[in-house]
């Protein structure tokens, strides 16, 4: 009976190491350069006609972990996002006076949201990510977002 309990242990224990590996909010290799959120810097990127993808995550954020780890770590989401300026805004305390206040800047309604902001500083239309989105669908609203920048300066 003894050999059984210490099985089952073992088995129960190895089980734990692949959930927490596989949950793990690191990504395997390179992944996007976020910067952290500064309204200098996002001012800049107005100023200077850069586009900008701002992230809302928060580190309880399960989707937000998926995403850094199998979305931004995709090489062809990386290479589309370079020509932005990528911000990244922690809600993490998701209550706090701060997190609220920019929550109701920006109209976000949970995490993990991602929005694009054309060279003009005005929010894409129709490209807003809300949750979970494969690098495939996100590729998409990359070259959605581009294509209105590009549209928009002709």
């Amino acid at each position: 009976m003894r050999c059984k309990t210490d099985w089952l242990k073992a088995c129960g224990g190895l089980l734990i190491l692949a959930v927490a590996s596989s949950c793990s909010s690191t990504a395997a290799g390179p992944t996007i350069d976020w910067q952290a959120y500064d309204p200098v810097v996002l001012d800049r990127a107005k100023q200077e006609g850069t586009p900008v993808i701002l992230e809302f995550y928060a580190d309880w954020c399960v989707p937000c972990k998926e995403l850094q780890r199998f979305t931004f770590s995709d090489q062809r989401v990386i290479g589309l996002t370079e020509a932005f300026v990528r911000l990244r805004i922690d809600v993490s305390n998701y209550d706090s006076p701060e997190s609220v206040a920019l929550r109701q800047q920006f109209e976000v309604t949970g995490v993990p949201e991602i929005m694009f902001l054309d060279a003009q500083g005005v929010e894409v239309p129709d490209v807003r990510v809300l949750g979970f989105l494969s690098a495939n669908d996100f590729l998409q609203r990359i070259k959605k977002a581009r294509f209105a920048q590009s549209w928009g300066s002709d």
